[in-house]
């Protein structure tokens, strides 16, 4: 697994269970303005969904993992308090899966 966002302070202490993804990740058109997240540069495609993927300075890391299908743990984290909504934060990623 190479880790992400697993040793982040911020990451560990959401109250969120960690689970585990399969799907592949794909790079993602960011809207610019001010109401948007720049961060969501990717999109973890799944069996049923395509879930937002967090990415704010780990392009590089998950550069090798576009258009794989890959396993990853992490936390389905709403913001829709904030104005967003759903993104997944990446505790470590693989490439793996059968979705």
């Amino acid at each position: 697994m190479t880790e992400i966002y697993a040793g982040a302070d911020w990451y560990v202490s959401r109250p969120e269970q960690e689970e585990l993804w399969q799907g592949v990740l794909r790079e993602r058109n960011v809207p610019l303005g001010p109401a948007t997240r720049a961060a969501l540069r990717y999109v973890l495609v799944t069996q049923d969904r395509e879930l937002g993927v967090y990415a704010a300075n780990v392009e590089r890391q998950l550069a090798s993992f576009v258009g794989q299908r890959v396993l990853v743990h992490g936390k389905l984290v709403d913001l829709s308090d904030e104005g967003f909504g759903q993104e997944l934060w990446i505790a470590s990623i693989k490439v793996g899966g059968s979705n």
